[in-house]
């Protein structure tokens, strides 16, 4: 074989490498921009989740506080139901029983309605007395 023969295939060998690296090359390039695209694409994915979470996070918070509001007025409404129960057994328990109301029953008592004896009158007001007590009879 003549020297021309052999650097015929050499160069030949060299145009076939030459051309299968430049097309890995291109295929590198494009498995490369397609997994860029592809991280892109998740990153506006994963963006447009985390902005609903956040607002869904937002609207359970607010809920949330609402929630809380609704429950301390239940709480204080069942403390003040509480009191209004025991002062009424205790009522009832004198109803029923001897007819003796303790101090200490009537110091539990907030409700001004419950107590009015107790109720302040205007100044400016002047109330009527009763002179006679027919038509009131004492148990």
């Amino acid at each position: 074989m003549s020297s021309r023969g052999y650097n015929l295939k050499v160069d030949e060998k060299k145009m076939k490498r030459m051309i299968s690296n430049r097309e890995s090359a291109r295929r590198s390039r494009m498995k490369k921009e397609q997994h860029m695209k592809d991280l892109n694409d998740q990153i506006f994915y994963f963006t447009k989740k985390k902005d609903e979470m956040v607002l869904k996070i937002e609207g359970i918070a607010k809920d949330n506080a609402v929630m809380e509001m609704e429950n301390m007025v239940l709480r204080s409404q069942k403390e003040e139901l509480e009191k209004r129960l025991e002062y009424a057994n205790h009522v009832c328990g004198w109803y029923e029983g001897d007819g003796h109301v303790s101090m200490a029953v009537m110091d539990i008592v907030q409700e001004p309605w419950l107590r009015p004896w107790e109720q302040k009158q205007p100044s400016n007001s002047i109330m009527p007395v009763m002179s006679s007590s027919a038509g009131f009879s004492i148990f």
